[in-house]
């Protein structure tokens, strides 16, 4: 049993949203589910961070007393930066909330890395669904084409120099073109894959296989082993399935490095970064992901459930 499944996840109800937390942060884009969701949640304290990636000038700024901007470009130095900007050196600070509706993959990552080192009494992410994603199954998430897929800092792992048995776990999200060059990157690499199902909605599967189908070309010379299936919203059911995915995998042989790039929805990246935090520090495991210069602002359109995920480490 992995150590955190002692929690589940729970909605983010009215009474939820109401509860006084000390620190709540989120990262600001255009999408209404992120702004709904920074006005209705209570805390002492509320921060937006203003992400380089989205490419916010100083008159684009939200209104508020607490926003944290000018922020690294290199994911780690920017959540640490960004937190202790937040006050999170101050030791009275005993519940933190964040919103990983806007932030990006590898900020999500090391969000959990950080309170894993650094942790207080009360940590909870929460996340909000999209009524729909803009433009259906041609919706953009990145921006820009040029891509670099490397380690995301501080989830480096060690490496083994016998490759015969290396494995890439893809989560399978919208984004074709950053698939294919995750696939591409690790040509030797057997891929396994890891759909959201039950996804948020019965669309959004279907436009994620549509978007998968864009990957052929890559994806004819790599053998997909498996498919595996974790649902969209609960990051624990994704760590869970992760833990027998890999465990099925060492059971026929011997994984030799293991490579781990969440794709997917933002709850299934917690799950990623859970799992890889019980079970893969030390080991020849890496988490990889296709960085680019910019995403996009805006992707939904309207505002679907929000959850609620605690997060224990024992």
């Amino acid at each position: 049993m992995l150590q955190f499944l002692i929690d589940s996840k729970r909605l983010l109800s009215a009474d939820e949203k109401q509860r006084n937390r000390d620190v709540f942060i989120s990262a600001y884009n255009d999408n209404e589910r992120v702004k709904s969701t920074f006005d209705e949640v209570n805390a002492s304290r509320k921060v937006w961070w203003i992400l380089p990636d989205y490419g916010y000038s100083t008159d684009e700024y939200p209104a508020g007393p607490h926003l944290v901007d000018s922020l690294p470009e290199n994911e780690a130095e920017l959540v640490v930066e960004g937190l202790r900007r937040s006050g999170l050196a101050d030791p009275d600070i005993k519940s933190v909330c964040v919103d990983i509706t806007g932030f990006l993959h590898p900020h999500i990552l090391l969000l959990l890395k950080y309170f894993k080192a650094n942790p207080v009494e009360e940590l909870e992410f929460i996340y909000t669904e999209p009524g729909h994603y803009s433009r259906k199954v041609e919706t953009r998430f990145s921006l820009t084409e040029t891509v670099s897929v490397r380690q995301v800092a501080g989830f480096e792992g060690l490496h083994n120099p016998e490759m015969d048995h290396d494995v890439v776990v893809v989560g399978i999200g919208y984004d074709h073109s950053l698939i294919g060059q995750v696939i591409a990157n690790k040509e030797s690499a057997r891929v396994v894959q890891l759909h959201c199902f039950p996804s948020l909605s019965a669309d959004m599967y279907q436009e994620s296989i549509l978007r998968l189908d864009r990957v052929s070309a890559v994806s004819t010379q790599h053998a997909v082993d498996l498919n595996f299936f974790a649902t969209a919203n609960d990051p624990y059911v994704t760590a869970a399935v992760l833990d027998e995915a890999v465990s099925l995998l060492n059971s026929k042989q011997r994984i030799s490095n293991l490579y781990l790039s969440p794709l997917s929805t933002k709850p299934q990246v917690l799950g990623f970064g859970l799992y890889y935090l019980s079970r893969l520090e030390g080991r020849a495991a890496s988490m990889i992901y296709p960085f680019t210069e910019r995403y996009s602002r805006e992707t939904s359109t309207g505002v679907g459930k929000g959850w609620v995920y605690p997060i224990v480490f024992s």
